[in-house]
């Protein structure tokens, strides 16, 4: 019996232990990055398996973190102890991951909120989900922070729709840091064929 619950002991560890985004790059260098959400829904956040568009599907080991009330069901914090945390936002969405440097990085946002309730569906309880997905590439300084903030944003017709904003935490002159947003990052929007 101790034998059994050595090894699920071990195989639970070691599933933790998978995601790369926790650790320093090992092949470059590397700078850290705050992944941030507003809005109150779940959002998983992966690697892409096509930098041009929006992927519906996850890769295995593309996991990068979860934002949102599940990330405290899956236990997916992290903290580096960037600066700038944002404590009205909440631990349960911000996650801060080490990221590779010097190159194009690409990370996908797939936030899932409920949009309503059908009585009588089986397959989901009656929940409607509705997913808002972006895509995201810029490149990173080494040993710099960063930030993607997820959040919505009020389309010409008077709709929402999720956005992205991608911002460099910079030390200001009396030793506080601030936000800025970066001129050159890409946020795609069409998805996959």
């Amino acid at each position: 019996m101790k034998k059994v619950l050595l090894s699920a002991a071990v195989i639970m560890l070691s599933g933790c232990a998978q995601n790369i985004y926790l650790q320093p790059m090992v092949d470059g260098p590397s700078a850290k990055l705050r992944l941030a959400s507003v809005p109150s829904n779940n959002n998983f956040v992966g690697r892409p398996s096509n930098n041009s568009c929006i992927s519906t599907v996850s890769e295995h080991g593309s996991h990068i973190a979860t934002l949102g009330v599940k990330a405290n069901l899956v236990r997916s914090l992290s903290r580096l102890d960037m600066p700038a945390y944002d404590k009205k936002l909440g631990d349960s969405h911000q996650n801060e991951v080490y990221i590779p440097a010097g190159k194009p990085f690409s990370f996908q946002f797939n936030g899932v909120g409920i949009s309503g309730f059908s009585p009588g569906k089986v397959d989901s309880g009656g929940a409607l989900y509705s997913w808002c997905r972006k895509l995201v590439t810029f490149e990173a300084q080494e040993n710099g922070n960063y930030e993607a903030l997820y959040d919505y944003v009020e389309l010409p017709n008077g709709k929402e729709t999720c956005g992205v904003k991608v911002f460099e935490i910079i030390e200001t002159e009396n030793n506080t840091y601030k936000k800025v947003e970066m001129s050159d990052y890409q946020v795609i929007e069409n998805y996959c064929e």
